[in-house]
C-alpha cells in the first residue's frame, strides 16, 4: 500500500481539502483588491489606476492559462501532483509579493501565482466527484465552490486588522503562510484519482483505495472500463469525438458568459447603483448582499442539479438572474435593490453548477481536460467583463444600458445551456460495459 493510501482518511476529508483549495483561489482573486486602495493612496511604486488594471488582469490571464494546462496534466500526470503543485505555487509567489522591490516584479510574481494556481478548481472538482456517492456529486461540486466566498470574506476581515497595523505586504506574507499549511494538509490527506490508478495499471493501489474510502462499485470513479478506454484515446482528442465535440465547443462559452456577468456586476455594481441615486452606503453592504446570496446559491443550486438535472437548474439559474438584472434598470424602490442584489448573488451560482455540469458530462478520464478548458476560457469571460462594463458606463447608454447588456448576456447564457446535446455521456467504455451510462445527464 502506497503512503498516499495509508494517509487517505474518509470521503469527507477529500471534500474539507478540495474546500480549503478553492478558499485559496478566492483568497487569490480578493487579495490585490483588498490592498489596491492602499497601493493607489500611498502611491506604492508610483502606481497608477491603468497599470493597476493590467496588474489585477495578469492575475487572471494566468489562471486562464493555468486552467487549461493544469486540466490537460491532471489526466496526464494525476490529480493529486497537480493539486500539490498548485497550492505550492500560490505559497511561494503569494508570499513573493510581500517582499517585491518594484511593480514589474510584483507584476510577475501575481500572473505566475495565477498561472501556477490556475488548475486548482478543475483538479478540485475532479478529485471530490470521484469520492462522493454519485447521486450527490453536483451538491458537494456546490459545497467545494463556497471556498471563494469564504476566501473573499477571509480576505476581507484579514485587511481590516492586518493592513493598517502591519502595512500591505503583510496581507500576502499571510497568504504565503496559509498557503504552506494547507500544502501539509493536502500532503496528508488528499488522495489519487481512482480512474487514473486504474488507467496507469495500478489497480491494486485503486481498489486499495476504493476500499478504504467506500466508494461503490457504481461508481464511475472505480470502473476499469472508463479508464481503459482513455488509454485508447487521449483526454483532448475525447473531448472532440462525436457525442462530445458540440458540448465542448458550448460549455466555454457558457462559462465565458456566466464569468463575464459574475466579474462585470462584482466590479461595478455598486458603483453603477450609487451613480443611479441609491443610498448604499458602502460598497461592502452590497458585496456582503452578493456574496450571501453566492454562497447559498452555490449549495442550493447544486444540489437541485442532483434531483432534476444540471441543465434545467443551470438555464433556469441565468434566466432568473438575467430578470432580476433588467428589474434593477427600472430603478426599484431601495429596499427592493437589496433583494434583488440577493437573488443575482444566488442565481449568479449558476457557474458553479455549471461546472458540476461538465463533470458529470465527460468520463473520468477525460474530467480534468473538459474541466480545464472550461474553467480556463470561462476567466477570459472574468478578464472582458469590468473592461466592457467600464465602456458601457463612459458610452451615451450608461448605468440603464450596463443592466440590459447583463440580462442578455445571461440569457444567451441559459439559450447555450439548453443546447448542450442530450445522452453526451457516452464513451467507449459504454460498450464494453453492456451499454451502460458512465453518468447520467438531464
Amino acid at each position: 500500500m502506497s503512503r498516499a493510501i495509508a494517509r487517505a482518511a474518509t470521503p469527507m476529508a477529500v471534500v474539507v481539502t478540495c474546500l480549503a483549495i478553492t478558499t485559496l483561489d478566492g483568497l487569490d482573486l480578493a487579495m490585490f483588491g483588498a490592498v489596491l486602495p492602499t497601493l493607489l493612496e500611498k502611491k506604492v511604486w508610483g502606481i497608477t489606476a491603468i497599470e493597476a488594471g493590467l496588474v489585477g488582469s495578469l492575475s487572471l490571464i494566468g489562471m486562464m492559462v493555468g486552467a487549461m494546462l493544469a486540466g490537460y496534466l491532471i489526466d496526464r500526470v494525476g490529480r493529486r501532483p497537480v493539486a500539490l503543485m498548485c497550492v505550492a505555487c500560490f505559497s511561494v509567489f503569494t508570499a513573493l509579493c510581500a517582499v517585491a522591490p518594484n511593480l514589474p516584479l510584483f507584476a510577475a510574481f501575481r500572473l505566475l501565482g495565477g498561472l501556477g494556481f490556475g488548475g486548482g478548481l478543475p483538479t478540485a472538482i475532479a478529485l471530490t466527484m470521484e469520492y462522493v456517492p454519485r447521486e450527490r456529486r453536483q451538491f458537494y461540486n456546490g459545497v467545494i465552490q463556497t471556498g471563494f466566498t469564504i476566501g473573499g470574506a477571509l480576505v476581507a476581515i484579514l485587511a481590516i486588522f492586518v493592513v493598517p497595523a502591519l502595512g500591505w505586504h503583510a496581507l500576502f506574507a499571510f497568504g504565503g503562510v496559509i498557503g504552506l499549511v494547507l500544502l501539509a494538509i493536502a500532503f496528508r490527506t488528499l488522495p489519487e484519482s481512482l480512474a487514473f490508478l486504474t488507467g496507469r495499471g495500478r489497480h491494486d493501489e485503486a481498489a486499495a483505495l476504493a476500499a478504504k474510502y467506500g466508494v461503490s462499485s457504481a461508481s464511475e470513479s472505480g470502473a476499469a472500463l472508463v479508464a481503459r478506454s482513455a488509454e485508447r484515446v487521449s483526454p483532448l482528442k475525447s473531448l472532440f469525438v462525436p457525442g462530445f465535440r458540440t458540448a465542448t465547443v458550448l460549455f466555454p462559452l457558457v462559462s465565458f458568459c456566466g464569468l463575464l456577468c459574475a466579474y462585470g456586476m462584482n466590479t461595478w455594481i455598486p458603483q453603477i447603483l450609487r451613480s443611479s441615486g441609491y443610498n448604499l452606503g458602502s460598497a461592502l453592504t452590497f458585496l456582503l448582499a452578493y456574496y450571501v446570496g453566492s454562497g447559498v446559491g452555490m449549495v442550493v443550486l447544486s444540489g437541485l442539479a442532483d434531483q432534476f438535472g444540471p441543465r434545467r437548474i443551470v438555464g433556469g439559474g441565468f434566466v432568473c438572474c438575467g430578470i432580476a438584472v433588467a428589474v434593477l434598470a427600472l430603478h426599484p424602490a431601495q429596499a427592493a435593490v437589496y433583494v434583488l442584489v440577493l437573488l443575482i448573488g444566488f442565481c449568479s451560482a449558476s457557474q458553479t453548477a455549471l461546472s458540476g455540469f461538465v463533470g458529470v458530462y465527460y468520463p473520468p478520464a477525460a474530467r480534468g481536460t473538459a474541466l480545464g478548458l472550461a474553467v480556463g476560457l470561462g476567466r477570459l469571460g472574468g478578464v472582458v467583463g469590468p473592461i466592457m462594463v467600464g465602456a458601457i458606463v463612459g458610452s451615451s447608454m450608461g448605468s440603464t444600458g450596463t443592466f440590459y447588456a447583463f440580462a442578455a448576456i445571461s440569457v444567451v447564457a441559459a439559450v447555450l445551456t439548453v443546447l448542450v446535446p442530450r445522452g453526451g455521456l457516452l464513451d467507449r467504455s459504454r460498450t464494453a460495459a453492456g451499454g451502460a451510462l458512465t453518468a447520467e445527464v438531464a
